[in-house]
């Protein structure tokens, strides 16, 4: 099987996600565009109509999280939000390191791109470093549900999460990989 692994390339989670998935022959695309910095190894540079369709799914995203980001003057920051769209398009699964969530949404520029990944219907997990659990969003209830399972990447997936990613949230990266290619 060929497993890819969409990201953003960037400290903490992203690269926590690269760096573990080579290790089982995971690719790993980070998604990126002109002027941002990223570490990726293999690195996606979006055009302005790319980013253009992204911020269409940011807008629709802050209808739920109601963060006013249409505020937001920093074409940069407007950018790094936008392209998470391309981490949620390009995949059939999203699995997300959260600094912290609640039940219905998750804190930070993750939850910009778990919030598109809900918005368009896909797969989404979720690992709360705050709790060290696993959920999952259950579309009916509309809510994320604490799960004792370790999930199981899909071969099609986005590995993305927090900056300020602690042991917790490595050793979540770790054990899903394991357990996703354990013979």
């Amino acid at each position: 099987m060929n497993y890819t692994c969409h990201s953003g390339g960037c400290p903490g989670a992203d690269m926590e996600w690269e760096r573990e998935g080579e290790k089982y022959g995971v690719k790993t695309i980070a998604y990126s565009f002109h002027g941002h910095v990223q570490e990726g190894k293999n690195p996606f540079v979006l055009m302005g109509k790319e980013l253009d369709e992204g911020w269409k799914h940011v807008l629709i995203a802050d209808k739920t999280l109601k963060r006013n980001v249409e505020s937001l003057s920093s074409t940069y920051a407007r950018s790094l939000l936008a392209r998470n769209w391309f981490q949620v398009k390009n995949s059939d699964g999203i699995f997300a390191i959260a600094k912290s969530m609640t039940s219905t949404t998750v804190e930070g520029g993750t939850g910009w791109a778990v919030q598109m990944a809900v918005d368009s219907g896909k797969f989404v997990y979720v690992f709360d470093q705050q709790s060290g659990r696993w959920s999952w969003y259950h579309p009916s209830d509309h809510v994320f549900t604490y799960t004792d399972k370790i999930p199981i990447l899909t071969e099609n997936f986005a590995g993305i999460g927090t900056r300020d990613i602690n042991e917790k949230g490595k050793e979540a990266i770790k054990k899903i990989y394991y357990g996703s290619f354990k013979k």
